[in-house]
């Protein structure tokens, strides 16, 4: 006869949204970083609030000092900068269906098919809606959401949400 031995097993926490797994390559301050990083250190000005269609606000607006430097919420490839309705756009792939856009950019400092990390410099904050702000919108899939869902630096490390669990 053979004896059963208590088995430990790993068991996982799924995590909020599985795009945002591609942005967990850095720590900031020694936090682990779970989500991705703003684009600047200004405060929220403008609150993601869709409307029907094309209309409201499709992203979040930060505040940011004019001329200040705008930066890669995440690790990716940029596949599109230039000019969209007359304001300087980036936008960055991060895997996974995961895209963020950057607008009202005064200057763009990377190019379409360039890899950039988490911080890297893809412009400079301009004056594009009168006032100096960065508009970040993200899309996983093509759909817009919240950014405020994915943008975020938690106290936490990933393995707070593992646990150990015996299984008789």
């Amino acid at each position: 006869m053979i004896a059963a031995r208590p088995a430990v097993v790993l068991v996982a926490a799924v995590s909020l949204l599985a795009p945002a797994a591609a942005a967990r390559d850095t720590s900031a301050g020694g936090r682990s970083c779970v989500g991705l990083s703003p684009p600047v250190d200004g405060m929220i000005i403008a609150p993601f609030n869709p409307g029907p269609g094309y209309e409201g606000h499709w992203g979040t607006d930060y505040e940011g000092d004019r001329d200040g430097l705008v930066l890669a919420a995440a690790r990716g490839t940029v596949i599109f900068a230039g000019l969209v309705a007359d304001n300087l756009v980036v936008t960055v792939d991060h895997g996974g269906g995961l895209w963020t856009s950057y607008s009202y950019l005064g200057h763009v400092t990377v190019m379409a098919g360039e890899d950039v990390e988490r911080g890297t410099v893809i412009g400079t904050v301009g004056a594009g809606t009168g006032h100096g702000d960065v508009h970040l919108s993200v899309r996983i899939d093509g759909e817009y959401i919240d950014p405020l869902r994915v943008v975020g630096c938690l106290a936490r490390a990933p393995a707070a949400g593992l646990r150990l669990v015996e299984v008789r």
